[in-house]
């Protein structure tokens, strides 16, 4: 994995990172006290008495100091001391906590001792220091001659620096959050990289290109929740939004690709060019998904929307007959269709089933009143699109999920094209496999897939910054502009005309021919230019 991987990861699972550490922060924050005791906090301290050894003999130069030690940790002399400093428990305990350390050379002992009470330390290093003195004054022991002993310096209590090394945590509360917001940002990471490799979903367009092994030709950006809930279509009601061009991209896709030969690596699906001929329109189209709730129903509708604005007629055909949805979009109530039509053929003509909606130049089929058996039904409408096919110049059909629902195997034979909707995040890499599975076992030409819910950057997609919102922007400026005229104080900008407010050129509609808009919009606009331009411009020619 590369750098922009492991930032893709991270950017995707923000919301853990954060969670993780926020919440370290706040543990700590709430389990340091406000205020701490930042004086030097000294676990132990070690007391040093230093004894000097000496002869009582004067024509005795040297002692023996090798059983002095002896002596002083066993013995007489540690029951003495422990006496002395009121011990109760074993002498030889006491005397185990001591260092003696003979200086041969300087003929001296030191004894130490180390306590976490540093009056207790220099307690002990003095009574056994005193107690050696005067067990070794009162006769000649064993093996030591006429040694004489002094002390040369009491013991005094010293404390011992922290040889523990390492990292010392801040006492402050502050610093201490600091650290711990740090851990749980690691942690953080490390969680988001465990989630993303044990979540399967597929999200990035490569992605689902490489589980799909079809082409992306249309990506429909994430939709705000205040326009997820309205459930508008784009196309009609939003023409200049990036979500209505990228299903005007998917239009343009079916309309004008189907002569390309499709690639080495689509050959398990049969192409355009083996079905019909190179130029021939698509007629049916069938709109598909791997699994509910992707945005299928609502991509048919503003595909159809996107069709309509060529000046095609369209024709909706509801054939999800388990979840029948799409009429609720072109605001058509439920009513007899093609269940009705597939269960009883001869009580009306298809064309009486056929119902205006609220997108011009778009009709419906909805799905019926007899949904009982809604597999069997699928099997049986053979007839009913080909005879859909002289009703329109293009039939886009609504029908259930791949992998929710066997019906839509009994349609896909019949139709010309078959496009597949795949909201981002949904579809995981084995789902998608089998969907590649199923469309090429049918041998069905595939036009592509329609990818839903990305988080398309501004500076992905044109019409971001130039469309979504320009024309809205452009009214707001110029409505400000008449309110500051002269006009706007005598009342008339009141009595103004739509048309002379916003200054905007009534939509018409596109010719199949592909004419341009843009040069009727200048033709319109001409008669507007100052009157000396077309003088000089008269002139010149």
């Amino acid at each position: 994995m590369t750098l922009q991987d492991y930032l893709k990861i991270f950017r995707h699972r923000w919301l853990v990172i954060a969670a993780c550490t926020l919440a370290a922060a706040a543990v700590m924050w709430a389990v340091t006290p406000a205020s701490t005791d930042t004086t030097l906090k000294v676990g132990s301290y070690t007391a040093t008495a230093t004894l000097l050894v000496g002869s009582s003999d004067a024509n005795e130069t040297s002692v023996s100091m090798a059983r002095i030690p002896l002596y002083l940790t066993t013995g007489e002399v540690p029951k003495r001391a422990a006496k002395a400093v009121g011990y109760d428990g074993d002498p030889a305990l006491l005397a185990s906590g001591l260092t003696v350390t003979p200086d041969y050379q300087a003929q001296a002992l030191t004894v130490s001792a180390t306590a976490s009470d540093g009056d207790q330390a220099a307690a002990v290093a003095n009574a056994f220091a005193n107690e050696t003195v005067d067990f070794f004054g009162e006769e000649k022991r064993p093996g030591t001659g006429s040694v004489k002993l002094s002390v040369l310096q009491e013991a005094t209590p010293i404390p011992n620096a922290d040889t523990r090394g390492g990292f010392v945590v801040p006492p402050g509360r502050g610093p201490r959050t600091a650290i711990a917001a740090l851990l749980g940002l690691l942690l953080g990471l490390a969680l988001a990289l465990i989630l993303d490799r044990l979540d399967s979903r597929l999200r990035t367009r490569e992605e689902i290109h490489a589980a799909l092994r079809m082409p992306i030709i249309a990506e429909i950006p994430r939709l705000s929740r205040a326009q997820r809930g309205r459930r508008s279509i784009a196309v009609a009601e939003d023409p200049l939004t990036v979500y209505a061009d990228g299903y005007r991209a998917a239009r343009t896709a079916l309309m004008h690709t189907q002569s390309r030969q499709v690639p080495d690596e689509y050959a398990p699906r049969r192409s355009a060019v083996e079905t019909r001929g190179a130029g021939s329109a698509t007629r049916l189209i069938l709109v598909t998904s791997a699994h509910e709730s992707e945005g299928k129903t609502t991509s048919v509708a503003n595909l159809a929307a996107s069709f309509a604005e060529t000046g095609q007629r369209v024709l909706v055909l509801d054939a999800d007959l388990r979840s029948p949805d799409t009429h609720n979009l072109f605001d058509v109530p439920q009513g007899a269709g093609i269940s009705d039509y597939v269960s009883e053929p001869g009580d009306a003509s298809l064309e009486a089933l056929i119902r205006p909606t609220s997108v011009p130049g778009v009709r419906i089929i909805t799905a019926g009143t007899r949904l009982a058996h809604p597999a069997s039904m699928a099997s049986r409408m053979g007839h009913l699109l080909a005879e859909a096919r002289e009703l329109a110049d293009v039939v886009i059909i609504d029908t259930a999920p791949l992998l929710a629902a066997s019906d839509v195997f009994d349609i896909l034979p019949m139709v010309d094209t078959v496009l597949l909707v795949v909201r981002s995040g949904r579809l995981t890499e084995t789902a998608g496999h089998r969907v590649s599975e199923l469309l090429g076992r049918f041998q069905v030409p595939v036009g592509g897939v329609i990818l839903v819910g990305t988080n398309t950057k501004r500076s992905d997609a044109y019409g971001y910054g130039y469309g979504y919102g320009h024309a809205e922007k452009k009214r707001t400026k110029d409505k400000k502009k008449k309110d500051r005229s002269p006009a706007a104080s005598d009342g008339r900008l009141g009595t103004a005309t739509p048309y002379e407010q916003d200054k905007q050129v009534e939509p018409r509609d596109v010719s199949p021919t592909g004419t341009s808009e843009l040069t009727t919009m200048l033709a319109e606009a001409a008669p507007d230019e100052p009157q000396s331009r077309r003088a000089r411009r008269t002139s010149s020619a």
